[in-house]
């Protein structure tokens, strides 16, 4: 039998963990409803990346994350993600892909939406690989300057 890893849940952990700072730190602790950013990928073809809250609430945050990249054919060349940011244990998690139903820790294989059984892993992976690049490459809009 053929299996796939699944991080444990210290990994995991860590995981949303990093994500909840990346996101903190790229939106300024959330003082805002709204953030564009954007970075040039290959032919200088701009990349953009709208995050919107969508949810504050005491101790939780919903995040919308939407990267639009016209340089690539439809349906890859927008991507969503909806992220829940807990602030009390200062985590993040990918809670929906593609404005799809919430996604689960675990999926059996095979399954009618074909998940891999760790669907879910790799999309906060995913969103962690997201988030440095966009931190590392990407600029606010609003401060943009051409040079």
């Amino acid at each position: 039998m053929n299996r796939r890893y699944v991080p444990d849940l210290p990994e995991q952990n860590a995981l949303s963990e990093a994500n909840f700072l990346r996101l903190e730190k790229l939106l300024g602790g959330l003082k805002n409803s709204h953030y564009d950013f954007q970075w040039f990928g290959r032919n200088n073809e701009p990349v953009q990346v709208h995050a919107e809250i969508i949810e504050r609430f005491k101790f939780t945050s919903t995040v919308n994350l939407i990267k639009q990249n016209s340089a690539l054919p439809k349906p890859m060349d927008r991507v969503q993600l909806t992220i829940r940011m807990y602030h009390d244990a200062r985590m993040a998690e990918v809670v929906t892909w593609d404005s799809g139903r919430q996604l689960s820790g675990v999926y059996p294989y095979p399954n009618d939406r074909m998940y891999q059984i760790d669907e879910k892993a790799q999309a906060n992976v995913f969103l962690g690989e997201w988030l440095a690049h966009l931190l590392r490459h990407g600029v606010a809009e609003r401060e943009w300057t051409p040079s």
